[in-house]
């Protein structure tokens, strides 16, 4: 039970190098620019004159920045696996 719910709250956040109460602002962050994001693209919808490039520009910032936190997370893995090999 202990372990489930260290693997539920804990594992993760350490993966991206965060605690569990960072973890939750970041996802929050990202929660809420996704919902202004959906509200542009929204609008945007009913007047395609405005916000022509902002819902595109930003999901290529979070991209990029969630990628960065896949990468980390990967490693991460991969070193508690024992298969982490830095020169690869």
């Amino acid at each position: 039970m202990i372990r489930r719910l260290k693997t539920l709250f804990a594992d993760h956040p350490r993966e991206v190098g965060e605690t569990y109460l960072e973890h939750q602002a970041t996802a929050f962050g990202m929660g809420m620019r996704l919902a202004r994001l959906s509200a542009t693209a929204f609008l945007h919808g009913l007047v395609p004159g405005v916000c022509k490039t902002a819902v595109s520009d930003e999901i290529k910032v979070m991209a990029r920045d969630l990628g960065g936190r896949a990468d980390e997370a990967r490693e991460c893995r991969m070193r508690d696996a024992g298969v982490w090999d830095p020169g690869l």
